[in-house]
């Protein structure tokens, strides 16, 4: 990112923090800036929308009467908050915003470490279900590389409040020194300076690794729709490299990219099925990058039903999985395969057969690999008959969770995993992944996650297209569906980088372009993994009471961003006493 950056140098005035021996600015307040302007921050779980004054729960990162950002984060963490530029009667032209380096005595964090993205509004025309709201909400995070514009007026009206949020990443290095670190940003518009704020970091001795303890995998599987917003064949040279950027980009935001090919193709030669791998460079990829699960379908690709009688189609099943297994095997990811059935969310006798008869065959030939369902422990009717003793991978509806509490208690206590997944049909309370719902529902999924006991999420899609022209243009992408239709942003938190410049005037990106949920999503992960260090450290029940204070259930957690703060605030302080050896 070619975000302008300046450095500035802390003040005179001086104080000694003896816990890291870092050295750090007083506080100074800055005077805003022209008539009609205002620059201010607020914390990351807040939605800043074009028009919305104060009934926002700002949170306690902005301090207003010194004019200073305070936060708090581990090393190895992204630790955002949001700058916002009002313009009130007033048009501003050519924005830019300047970033100092992050200084503690002799440590430093760069300038290159704080990332600045522009919060695209979003017009919302029919609210997502009832706890919806129509208006312009932010949500792509376009990397600000040129100055913008914050146009106030309208020709039919006369000039109008306008809000121009930006999400303000900063990245603590892994081998960051722990101390409290301080910096400045500026807006300038025109060249003319509009406000600056202090921005203060503390950075604990607490270091977030890049391991993962929950698979969250989130469907990639709409390449038609990457290839036809991009302009590119779909199967070319440039449209695999395409891929790899979206591919890669999840990762990077702890998220397993699901239901994509791997390279499997093959077929019947010489009475016997023949397994190919086509694409050693997509496996290759994903396991380096630290895909936590590979799901696999049981079903052998190029094989028919056709002509051949059930024990013959069995034969050929079997071939497939054990050459499957055995490549996982020499490969290094057996202990991250699941295979998935023939059947996504069973409902009926019949189907519930189906993932028996699947699953009977997989064990057949391997007993020990888990087999993945889309499915609560316990029926709906008894009639259905069970799945225990067939799954081992369990995929629970949010609808569920607290109707099977017992049913996946037993499980995990069988040593099974069981995970949850969100879609259409969980309506408020249950969070969601809608653009007008509250910031707090990307992250506290992954605090329900760990109330829950549960062993990871999954989402269905993120590129979902299909319904629009384009995600920029329409951001209602669920709209003739019977399940909570009309919703804006479902299956759709990524968006296409080149249309980036005819929106936002920004460059354009190759790749993917995330949104604010998705990076909200991302912080939640973070606090997932510092609850299993906690836990690691001996520290169970004192992540369990944390979790506790503002999450009850899927339907009953905080959304109050200060809440939510506090609770993490909470969470880092609880490690460092247990590192210190101070339970």
């Amino acid at each position: 990112m070619k975000t302008q950056k300046k450095l500035f140098l802390p003040m005179v005035a001086l104080a000694c923090l003896g816990f890291c021996g870092c050295i750090v600015a007083t506080r100074e307040s800055v005077s805003p800036g022209p008539p009609g302007t205002r620059v201010w921050a607020a914390g990351s779980t807040e939605k800043i929308q074009r028009v919305n004054r104060s009934e926002l729960p700002h949170s306690g990162v902005w301090d207003e009467m010194a004019r200073r950002v305070r936060l708090e984060g581990v090393r190895g963490e992204h630790v955002p908050f949001q700058l916002v530029v009002t313009a009130d009667r007033i048009d501003l032209k050519k924005v830019t915003v300047e970033v100092s380096e992050l200084r503690c005595a002799e440590a430093r964090i760069p300038a290159d470490s704080i990332k600045i993205y522009l919060e695209y509004l979003s017009k919302v025309y029919a609210p997502s279900g009832k706890n919806g709201r129509k208006g312009y909400w932010p949500d792509a995070l376009v990397p600000l590389t040129r100055p913008f514009d914050i146009r106030s007026s309208r020709r039919d009206r006369g000039p109008v409040l306008r809000h121009q949020p930006l999400w303000v990443d900063v990245v603590v290095p892994a081998g960051q020194r722990p101390g409290v670190y301080e910096g400045r940003l500026t807006v300038k518009a025109d060249g003319e300076e509009l406000g600056t704020l202090a921005l203060e970091l503390k950075v604990w001795n607490v270091t977030l690794g890049k391991e993962r303890h929950f698979p969250v995998q989130f469907g990639f599987f709409y390449g038609r729709e990457i290839a036809r917003i991009h302009g590119v064949e779909q199967g070319s040279d440039e449209y695999r490299e395409l891929f790899f950027e979206y591919l890669g980009y999840m990762l990077d935001h702890r998220v397993d990219p699901a239901f994509i090919s791997i390279g499997l193709a093959g077929g019947v030669e010489d009475g016997k099925y023949v397994l190919e791998w086509t694409d050693p460079r997509m496996e290759k990829f994903l396991f380096e990058r630290g895909q936590c699960r590979f799901l696999v379908g049981a079903g052998p690709p190029g094989l028919s039903r056709d002509g051949l009688t059930k024990e013959q189609y069995e034969q050929y099943v079997r071939q497939y999985l054990r050459q499957v297994i055995a490549h996982a095997r020499e490969s290094g990811w057996y202990e991250r395969l699941s295979f998935t059935g023939a059947v996504d969310e069973p409902q009926t006798k019949k189907e519930y057969e189906a993932v028996r008869y699947w699953a009977d065959l997989i064990h057949s030939v391997d007993p020990k690999v888990p087999v993945a369902v889309t499915e609560q422990p316990l029926p709906d009717k008894a009639e259905w008959g069970t799945l225990v003793g067939y799954c081992s991978e369990w995929i629970v509806h949010g609808n569920v969770l607290d109707k099977n509490r017992e049913a996946i208690a037993a499980r995990q206590a069988a040593g099974e995993r069981v995970s949850w997944y969100i879609s259409c049909d969980q309506l408020y309370p249950q969070p969601n992944y809608y653009i007008d719902r509250s910031a707090a529902d990307c992250r506290m999924i992954s605090w329900i996650t760990w109330r829950y006991r549960l062993g990871g999420m999954l989402y269905w899609a993120t590129t979902l297209w299909r319904e629009v022209r384009d995600p920029w243009g329409d951001a209602v992408s669920w709209k003739r569906s019977h399940c909570n239709a009309p919703a804006a942003g479902e299956g759709m938190l990524l968006y296409p980088g080149n249309l980036v410049e005819k929106y936002t005037g920004q460059k354009n990106v190759y790749g993917p372009v995330g949104s604010l949920r998705f990076a909200l999503l991302r912080e939640g992960l973070e606090e997932l993994e510092l609850l299993e260090q906690l836990s690691a450290l001996g520290g169970r029940a004192e992540a369990d009471a944390i979790a506790a204070s503002i999450c009850n259930g899927v339907k009953d957690f905080s959304r109050d961003p200060n809440e939510i703060e506090a609770a993490r605030h909470r969470l880092i302080r609880a490690i460092v006493a247990r590192q210190e050896g101070r339970p």
